[in-house]
Parts: C-alpha cells; structure tokens; sequence
C-alpha cells in the first residue's frame, strides 16, 4: 500500500466519480482506476460499488478512507515539522484554526508552505469564540475562524459559507442528504455547542426568530467527545458536514441538510493588522487551491461567496 494510492482513494471519495477524481489528479482515468484495483488486490477487498453515476464505497472502503484521511494528514505535519529543522532560516507564524478548516485546509497549507520553505506554521486548534480571544490578546498572529464581529486591530477576509447539517444515528434521519426544515428540529435530542460559542449562538438567535424549542440534552465543546456521546446517548447535533464526513462515510452516522431557514457560517481568515502583507500573502494563497477543491467538490456543504475566492 502507497501514499499516492491513499491520495487516489480519498479523492474519489471526496469527488463520487473517478473521472473527477482523475481530472483533479491530473492523472488519466484508467490509470487511476488501475492504480484502485491494484489496491483491491492487495486488500482482497473491493473498495468502491462502481455505478452509472459514479462511485460508492463499500463498507470496507469507508474504513480504510476514514484511515487514509488520518494518516494523509499526520503525513503532512510530520513532513512540515521535519522542514523546519533542515530549514533554520524559517521564520514561524502562530496559526489557530477552527476544527472544521483545521481538518480540510491546514493539511494543505502546510504542504504548501513545506515546498515554499518560507514559514513554519505553529499550530493552534480551537473553536471561533476563543480563537478571536486569542488573536485580541497577541498569543497567535491568524485565525481560521467563523462569523467574528469587527474589530478595530483584525483584518477580516470572508472565505465562503458553511452550511450546517443534522448528524444523528444511522436509519434515524432517512437517507442521507435528505432535507429537514429548521421547524422540525425541535423532534430531535440534541448535542450543541455551549450558549458562549460562536455556532450555537447562530442556532439559538435562528431559534428564538423561528419559535422553535431545541430539546437540548447536552451542551460540550469537544468534536470527539460529542461524537461519542451522540452514538452513547442515541442523540442528534447540528454540525459541519466537512468535520464529520468522515464518520459519515464510515457509517457511523446519517445526515440531513436543514432547510428553510438553512443555518449557514461564513468562514473568514483573520489577522493582526500590523501582521506582515508578505506573511498575510503567503497564507492566503497557500489556502486558495483547498478551498476551491472543496466547494467545487461539493461534498462538505461549502458554498462560494459572490464573488468566489
């Protein structure tokens, strides 16, 4: 089993089709499509049900795109990490990210700037509200962060909306990317953030507006404490699709888009303002190709702003 083969892997499934996977790869598409059989072969599994319409994974496919998503990603910051010890030259920026950019854009970012040999990233994860504190306070230089109110000392740059989902047990929603309206949530027990985050305070204003009462059963903070809980206590949340896709895709949970009104996020990178142009720069376009691989992928609810990033 190979790297490039994982990469093959994960990008099928984040594009449903080989022939879009192929196209991103810039590969041809049956040399991608040997290079997944060869991986078969060696896991005497098949991997993908191949349809008219496109790929599905198979149950074992789910699995292994769950771990090939893990290890590309402690890949890639271990291959950052080892750069800044051959490069003694780097200058380091203190970058805190929100989960859900932090899983889909930070690998990126860091592949991006190990070839730049320019920065080393020092990596801060946290959700918006404390971020925004931290980069007021001077503890990190940027944000990767969600819907912060202005602020005379943060530049703000908007990314692209992030439109929320209801996650819950599997059979216990309907079939996947179907649609529930903001007025039938009130059915569901539900996980949330705590009232002091930024996300749940989108949900409850969204609430309160749409007079609907929330069967709250409990508030935590942590993605992987709330993932246990919601399989333990047979509960629903109202999340990303990006930060949970790969559970969804290894079948431990079904989702629903939520309809009318959505509950959408606008995703914004912000900084110091008297961070470098040169620094800010080079963040900026290391992020560019992950997020337009992702909103044109179509398969984490980002949608681009008007006009796109």
């Amino acid at each position: 089993m190979q790297l490039r083969q994982l990469r093959y892997l994960v990008e099928i499934a984040d594009c449903g089709s080989q022939t879009d996977a192929a196209r991103r790869l810039n590969m041809s598409q049956p040399a991608l499509g040997l290079q997944i059989r060869a991986l078969e072969d060696e896991l005497g599994v098949a991997l993908f049900v191949r349809r008219s319409r496109g790929m599905e994974p198979t149950s074992a496919g789910k699995d292994l795109i769950a771990r090939a998503r893990d290890i590309l990603e402690r890949v890639a910051q271990a291959q950052n990490a080892l750069k800044a010890y051959a490069s003694p030259s780097l200058h380091r920026l203190r970058l805190g990210a929100a989960p859900t950019p932090g899983a889909l854009l930070i690998p990126g970012l860091l592949t991006s700037l190990a070839i730049e040999k320019q920065i080393h990233i020092d990596l801060r994860e946290g959700l918006s509200a404390d971020l925004i504190t931290q980069l007021q306070q001077g503890n990190i230089d940027m944000a990767l962060c969600y819907d912060p109110n202005p602020h005379k000392d943060l530049r703000i740059e908007p990314l692209l909306h992030d439109d929320l989902v209801l996650i819950g047990p599997p059979g216990r929603i309907g079939t996947n990317a179907s649609a529930i309206e903001f007025g039938d949530l009130g059915r569901f027990p539900l996980i949330l953030d705590t009232p002091n985050q930024i996300t749940r305070a989108v949900i409850d204003r969204l609430a309160q507006r749409e007079n609907v009462s929330l069967q709250i059963k409990l508030e935590l903070e942590s993605v992987s404490m709330k993932r246990e809980f919601l399989i333990s206590m047979d509960c629903f949340s109202i999340v990303p699709l990006g930060l949970f896709r790969g559970a969804i895709d290894a079948g431990q949970f079904d989702w629903a888009q939520i309809t009318t009104p959505p509950i959408s996020r606008t995703l914004c990178l912000l900084s110091r303002s008297g961070m470098l142009q040169s620094d800010y720069l080079a963040i900026r376009s290391a992020l560019t190709p992950a997020i337009r691989h992702w909103i044109e992928c179509g398969n984490v609810n980002w949608r681009a702003l008007d006009p796109p990033c």
